[in-house]
């Protein structure tokens, strides 16, 4: 006789978030044994991709109605309602989909060479001067836009990357990818388990 275990009664959904918060322990973890500082970099990108998608998965149940607390009609409503609340609770949201989205479909991030230092502000980043000016820098508080008159710029999903160490908005300084990855996984347990009991 066959027994079925606890975790045989899971929604697919939560078997596959708990899957993406082991691989992103796996590799962070491998990360650490790793002697060539390239690999272990690569690997702790690697975990972000795992990081987001348990993000990611959350978010597609919310607007699948897989949610009991999010019940409305329009599926985008409650995706976005679910991101307004576990944005909250998982440290570095914000900054972890940034660097997947400039990792996989924009330039891709390549490991930091000591030899080189190496500052990269991804965009798209639209400038628009209107009987004025704009102007951008980059400063140890991140990036500062100067304009006058009428001018603007405006980032989509901007990403400052300088050696290695990312920008974060939310903490207005630059974080490594472990200090991201160790305050992200520290959290996401708990998250995952009040989502879990919330699924249909």
């Amino acid at each position: 006789m066959v027994t079925a275990s606890p975790q045989d009664h899971r929604s697919p959904r939560v078997q596959g978030i708990r899957e993406h918060l082991e691989r992103a322990r796996f590799f962070v973890s491998l990360a650490r044994e790793q002697k060539q500082t390239e690999a272990a970099y690569r690997l702790r990108l690697a975990a972000v991709y795992s990081c987001r998608a348990i993000a990611d998965l959350m978010l597609e149940a919310a607007e699948k109605q897989e949610v009991k607390a999010f019940t409305d009609p329009d599926p985008k409503v409650n995706r976005k309602n679910l991101e307004n609340d576990i944005s909250k609770k998982l440290p570095f949201y914000s900054l972890l989909e940034h660097i997947r989205i400039h990792d996989f479909h924009r330039f891709g991030i390549t490991p930091p060479d000591p030899a080189v230092r190496k500052v990269m502000l991804g965009g798209p980043v639209k400038l628009t001067a209107q009987k004025g000016m704009v102007a951008m820098r980059i400063t140890p508080k991140g990036v500062e836009v100067v304009t006058t008159g009428g001018s603007k710029a405006t980032m989509q999903r901007p990403l400052l990357n300088e050696d290695g160490a990312f920008f974060d908005d939310q903490l207005s300084k630059y974080v490594s990818l472990d200090e991201v990855l160790d305050s992200f996984l520290s959290k996401a347990p708990d998250t995952i388990s009040e989502f879990e009991k919330s699924v249909a």
